[in-house]
Protein backbone atom coordinates (compact mmCIF):
# COMPACT_ATOMS: atom_id res chain seq x y z
CA UNK A 1 0.00 0.00 0.00
CA UNK A 2 1.77 3.27 -1.24
CA UNK A 3 1.87 6.06 0.92
CA UNK A 4 3.83 8.43 -1.04
CA UNK A 5 3.49 8.62 -5.20
CA UNK A 6 5.67 9.92 -7.89
CA UNK A 7 4.52 11.10 -10.88
CA UNK A 8 6.43 12.77 -13.45
CA UNK A 9 4.41 14.64 -15.92
CA UNK A 10 4.58 16.91 -19.35
CA UNK A 11 2.61 18.53 -22.04
CA UNK A 12 1.83 14.56 -23.55
CA UNK A 13 -1.48 12.84 -23.37
CA UNK A 14 0.41 10.14 -22.39
CA UNK A 15 1.81 11.67 -18.91
CA UNK A 16 -2.09 12.68 -18.98
CA UNK A 17 -2.90 9.15 -18.27
CA UNK A 18 -0.13 8.48 -15.67
CA UNK A 19 -1.71 11.48 -13.95
CA UNK A 20 -4.93 10.66 -13.47
CA UNK A 21 -4.01 6.76 -12.56
CA UNK A 22 -1.99 8.72 -9.95
CA UNK A 23 -4.75 10.74 -8.78
CA UNK A 24 -7.13 7.82 -8.67
CA UNK A 25 -4.40 5.41 -6.91
CA UNK A 26 -3.39 8.07 -4.19
CA UNK A 27 -7.16 8.94 -3.82
CA UNK A 28 -8.26 5.39 -2.97
CA UNK A 29 -5.18 4.49 -1.26
CA UNK A 30 -5.35 8.28 0.92
CA UNK A 31 -1.57 8.53 0.01
CA UNK A 32 0.12 11.47 -0.90
CA UNK A 33 0.68 12.53 -4.31
CA UNK A 34 4.32 14.18 -5.61
CA UNK A 35 3.63 15.87 -9.48
CA UNK A 36 7.20 16.37 -10.65
CA UNK A 37 8.18 18.21 -14.60
CA UNK A 38 11.76 18.12 -15.57
CA UNK A 39 12.06 20.90 -17.18
CA UNK A 40 15.28 20.09 -19.16
CA UNK A 41 17.04 23.05 -21.25
CA UNK A 42 17.40 23.36 -24.84
CA UNK A 43 20.72 22.00 -25.96
CA UNK A 44 23.43 24.25 -25.52
CA UNK A 45 23.78 25.28 -29.82
CA UNK A 46 19.90 25.90 -30.56
CA UNK A 47 21.15 29.52 -28.81
CA UNK A 48 24.27 31.31 -28.68
CA UNK A 49 25.22 33.92 -25.87
CA UNK A 50 22.35 35.85 -24.56
CA UNK A 51 19.92 34.47 -27.23
CA UNK A 52 20.03 31.23 -25.09
CA UNK A 53 18.76 32.90 -21.84
CA UNK A 54 15.09 33.61 -23.09
CA UNK A 55 14.64 29.86 -24.09
CA UNK A 56 15.47 28.31 -20.79
CA UNK A 57 13.59 31.00 -19.35
CA UNK A 58 10.74 29.84 -21.48
CA UNK A 59 10.93 26.34 -20.76
CA UNK A 60 11.24 27.00 -16.85
CA UNK A 61 8.19 28.87 -17.18
CA UNK A 62 5.91 27.06 -19.26
CA UNK A 63 6.67 24.06 -17.49
CA UNK A 64 5.94 25.55 -14.02
CA UNK A 65 2.86 26.87 -15.60
CA UNK A 66 1.86 23.24 -16.83
CA UNK A 67 2.57 21.65 -13.62
CA UNK A 68 0.46 24.40 -12.00
CA UNK A 69 -2.73 24.18 -14.23
CA UNK A 70 -2.83 20.20 -14.01
CA UNK A 71 -2.67 20.51 -9.99
CA UNK A 72 -5.52 23.02 -9.93
CA UNK A 73 -7.57 20.39 -11.97
CA UNK A 74 -6.65 17.40 -9.13
CA UNK A 75 -9.27 16.93 -6.70
CA UNK A 76 -9.36 18.75 -3.94
CA UNK A 77 -9.68 15.97 -0.93
CA UNK A 78 -5.98 14.91 -2.53
CA UNK A 79 -2.69 15.73 -0.49
CA UNK A 80 -0.89 16.80 -3.21
CA UNK A 81 2.78 18.56 -3.95
CA UNK A 82 4.41 19.66 -7.07
CA UNK A 83 8.26 20.16 -8.13
CA UNK A 84 9.78 21.25 -10.84
CA UNK A 85 13.09 20.05 -12.17
CA UNK A 86 14.95 22.97 -13.40
CA UNK A 87 18.68 24.17 -13.65
CA UNK A 88 21.67 21.26 -13.07
CA UNK A 89 19.63 19.01 -12.23
CA UNK A 90 17.65 18.86 -15.09
CA UNK A 91 20.50 18.73 -17.57
CA UNK A 92 22.61 16.00 -16.20
CA UNK A 93 22.87 14.01 -19.73
CA UNK A 94 23.79 14.22 -23.23
CA UNK A 95 20.11 12.64 -24.65
CA UNK A 96 16.56 14.41 -22.82
CA UNK A 97 15.14 11.43 -21.65
CA UNK A 98 18.31 10.44 -19.65
CA UNK A 99 18.40 14.03 -18.00
CA UNK A 100 14.87 13.08 -17.35
CA UNK A 101 15.45 9.92 -16.01
CA UNK A 102 18.03 10.86 -13.74
CA UNK A 103 16.06 13.62 -12.14
CA UNK A 104 13.08 11.64 -11.48
CA UNK A 105 15.31 9.06 -10.36
CA UNK A 106 16.74 11.31 -7.76
CA UNK A 107 13.46 12.99 -7.32
CA UNK A 108 12.27 9.09 -6.40
CA UNK A 109 15.08 8.38 -3.62
CA UNK A 110 15.23 11.96 -1.85
CA UNK A 111 11.47 12.32 -1.48
CA UNK A 112 11.05 8.72 0.02
CA UNK A 113 8.12 7.64 -2.19
CA UNK A 114 6.86 4.35 -2.18
CA UNK A 115 6.05 4.36 -6.30
CA UNK A 116 6.47 6.12 -9.43
CA UNK A 117 3.69 5.92 -11.47
CA UNK A 118 4.23 7.05 -15.55
CA UNK A 119 2.51 7.39 -18.87
CA UNK A 120 3.58 5.66 -21.22
CA UNK A 121 2.01 4.82 -24.97
CA UNK A 122 0.75 1.50 -26.12
CA UNK A 123 4.11 0.07 -24.93
CA UNK A 124 6.55 1.50 -22.17
CA UNK A 125 9.19 3.93 -23.62
CA UNK A 126 12.61 4.98 -23.01
CA UNK A 127 11.96 5.86 -19.46
CA UNK A 128 9.29 3.85 -18.35
CA UNK A 129 11.42 0.92 -19.67
CA UNK A 130 14.61 1.81 -17.71
CA UNK A 131 12.71 2.14 -14.37
CA UNK A 132 10.85 -1.27 -14.90
CA UNK A 133 14.75 -2.96 -15.41
CA UNK A 134 16.09 -0.42 -12.73
CA UNK A 135 13.16 -1.09 -9.77
CA UNK A 136 10.01 -2.92 -11.05
CA UNK A 137 8.53 -3.14 -7.78
CA UNK A 138 8.40 0.37 -7.24
CA UNK A 139 7.14 1.37 -11.02
CA UNK A 140 3.23 1.35 -12.08
CA UNK A 141 2.70 2.45 -15.29
CA UNK A 142 -0.17 3.72 -17.09
CA UNK A 143 -0.86 3.40 -20.98
CA UNK A 144 -2.45 5.93 -23.17
CA UNK A 145 -4.49 4.12 -25.74
CA UNK A 146 -5.94 6.90 -28.28
CA UNK A 147 -9.81 7.03 -28.81
CA UNK A 148 -11.24 5.48 -31.56
CA UNK A 149 -13.27 7.53 -34.36
CA UNK A 150 -16.78 8.06 -33.19
CA UNK A 151 -18.70 5.90 -35.25
CA UNK A 152 -16.73 3.53 -36.01
CA UNK A 153 -17.23 -0.13 -34.72
CA UNK A 154 -14.88 -1.55 -31.46
CA UNK A 155 -11.46 -2.94 -32.98
CA UNK A 156 -11.83 -1.71 -36.18
CA UNK A 157 -9.56 1.14 -38.11
CA UNK A 158 -10.95 4.29 -39.72
CA UNK A 159 -11.86 3.71 -43.47
CA UNK A 160 -9.14 5.45 -45.55
CA UNK A 161 -9.90 8.52 -47.18
CA UNK A 162 -10.05 8.56 -51.24
CA UNK A 163 -10.77 11.26 -53.50
CA UNK A 164 -13.97 10.56 -55.54
CA UNK A 165 -13.69 10.36 -59.11
CA UNK A 166 -16.56 11.30 -61.29
CA UNK A 167 -15.83 9.95 -65.07
CA UNK A 168 -17.99 11.35 -67.85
Amino acid sequence: MPRRILVGYDHTEEAAAGLRRAAGLARAERAELTVVHVAVPPPSWVGVGLLALPLVEDVVSSGDLLVRQAVAELPGDLAVRWHLVTGADASTGLCRHRCVRRALRRTLEQGGHDLIVLGTGTKPGRIARAFLRACPDLVMTAPYVPSVELGAAPGTRPAPMLPSISLK
